[in-house]
């Protein structure tokens, strides 16, 4: 049995109580610590002897510290826990659902509780009426369409300026460009073989058979060269008469070849001349014979004994060589010598040969002295390269006003492609003294219809014809139009597969 006292109930049904209980039966009696029975330990004293009197078997609750000290101060069977506040949360709860009365009892002790309670309901309540009409009476589309791109190729002469002079170049009429000035020191290298070589060679000559298959005769000029399958090049040192081929008289003729010092591609032969019996050879500006097969000489026996050996020694011509070789090769690889030193982000070099300036610091770095023995001769030289670069966004401004400038007012430029950029042309000045000069430049642009300013009204008639359609129906009618490229439709949930009839519960999206 539990009895439950809240701070309004009066001593007089707290006493009444006491008297109505049973001898010896369990009972739990819970009184609230805000009553006034715990300001006057009179009652208290009156509260123990009717329960010693009546010998009655009662266990207090005491859900404060100082409440269960009270009760045992006065000898009183006391039950006391401090519970979780999850556990007094569910609790009560439980109370509210099963046992409105002790509630209501409990509750005197438990506002804090309860205001979380009700406006823990409170707010799910909200939250389901906000969520009923979202689903049920606002339905709503989202309709993300991507525009259709046109890829176009545009030419202008654009005038190039130095960075410097910008507040100047505004008031000219042409569109123009701002470029920068760079400055890269490169040490450049380069190594060579040695000028002075001395070939001993053994000269020895030997005997080949010519044979002439044409109906004509044939005269060829001392110094003819005949040459092998593998580039290998002999000389004839007589002048020849090869007699016309015929049937009963087969024309041939046996004199004497000597090897030439270099092949067809200008390397030195040397022991590649001993070549083997019946080798074949061809003149080699003569189709007759390097084509058609119709002349030819073939080694009588094998060519034996060639020989040569060669000494290197650095001489002052082989320093003067380098030194011009190097030149000469920086000038040629400047560009691409600048390209891979400039690592400077989003930016392009003008690669014109004149707007790159190139100085050579001496002296000339030499590995060898002279009249020493080397096979090769390896030297340095630091150069200074400067020259002009622009940046991309200089070049996406200046094409962003020509396309500007010239478009419809249905069309919208969507990007420019700055890696597509070409001059055209050479560079021609305008203004040597001002560093001014115009290119001809070429880039490509990505462009579509203009969905911000909607001229076609594109976008409206989709709300309206799209309206109490399925996503497939609708899908269909918005890519029926050239300008889209494609269509994704959301809907909100639980709207099936329809989209609403309320054309301003439609939303358009546009993508590019």
């Amino acid at each position: 049995m539990k009895f439950f006292f809240a701070k309004t109930d009066s001593l007089y049904k707290i006493f009444k109580t006491l008297e109505k209980i049973p001898p010896q039966k369990a009972v739990q009696m819970f009184i609230d610590p805000e009553h006034p029975f715990f300001e006057n330990q009179w009652w208290w004293k009156q509260m123990v002897e009717i329960i010693q009197k009546r010998k009655l078997n009662i266990t207090f609750s005491a859900e404060k510290e100082s409440n269960r000290k009270y009760y045992e101060q006065l000898w009183l069977k006391v039950e006391y826990e401090d519970e979780k506040p999850i556990v007094k949360f569910f609790k009560t709860l439980s109370l509210f659902l099963f046992d409105i009365k002790k509630f209501h009892l409990h509750a005197y002790n438990r506002q804090k509780y309860l205001f979380y309670m009700f406006f823990f309901f409170e707010l799910i309540a909200w939250l389901w009426i906000l969520w009923f009409i979202i689903i049920l009476i606002l339905p709503n589309a989202t309709i993300t369409i991507k525009v259709a791109q046109q890829t176009e190729d545009i030419i202008y002469n654009f005038r190039y300026y130095p960075v410097a002079r910008q507040e100047a170049m505004g008031s000219l009429r042409q569109i123009s460009i701002p470029y920068y000035t760079w400055v890269i020191d490169y040490n450049y290298q380069l190594a060579i073989s040695t000028e002075n070589i001395q070939h001993i060679v053994n000269p020895s000559a030997w005997l080949v058979k010519i044979y002439n298959r044409t109906p004509k005769d044939l005269q060829l000029l001392a110094n003819t060269r005949f040459v092998t399958s593998n580039w290998l090049v002999f000389l004839s040192k007589e002048p020849l008469s090869l007699p016309a081929w015929l049937e009963d008289n087969p024309s041939e003729i046996t004199v004497k070849f000597n090897a030439a010092e270099t092949d067809e591609e200008g390397k030195i032969i040397g022991v590649r001349w001993n070549i083997p019996k019946n080798t074949r050879m061809t003149i080699r500006n003569l189709d007759e014979s390097y084509i058609f097969w119709e002349i030819w000489a073939e080694s009588i026996e094998d060519f034996t004994g060639w020989s040569s050996t060669s000494l290197w020694t650095i001489t002052e011509k082989d320093k003067e060589m380098l030194e011009q070789r190097i030149r000469s090769s920086v000038y040629a690889d400047k560009i691409n010598i600048v390209n891979s030193e400039f690592k400077e982000k989003d930016s392009l070099i003008l690669t014109f040969d004149e707007l790159i300036k190139t100085t050579f610091h001496p002296p000339f770095t030499i590995d060898w002295k002279i009249w020493e023995r080397a096979t090769s001769l390896r030297g340095r030289a630091d150069v200074t390269f400067d020259f002009f670069y622009l940046k991309r966004s200089d070049i996406v401004k200046a094409f962003t006003q020509y396309v500007s400038e010239r478009q419809s007012d249905s069309i919208e430029l969507i990007s420019i492609n700055p890696n597509s950029l070409i001059f055209i042309q050479e560079l021609s000045w305008i203004n040597g003294s001002d560093r001014v000069f115009m290119i001809p430049t070429k880039v490509s642009i990505y462009q579509g219809y203009d969905f911000k300013r909607d001229v076609k009204w594109i976008i409206p008639a989709i709300r309206t014809n799209v309206s109490w359609k399925t996503i497939e129906e609708a899908r269909k009618i918005i890519l029926q139009y050239p300008e889209i490229s494609s269509a994704k439709i959301n809907l909100w949930i639980f709207q099936w597969n329809i989209l609403p009839n309320v054309k301003s519960r439609i939303k358009v999206k546009v993508e590019y």
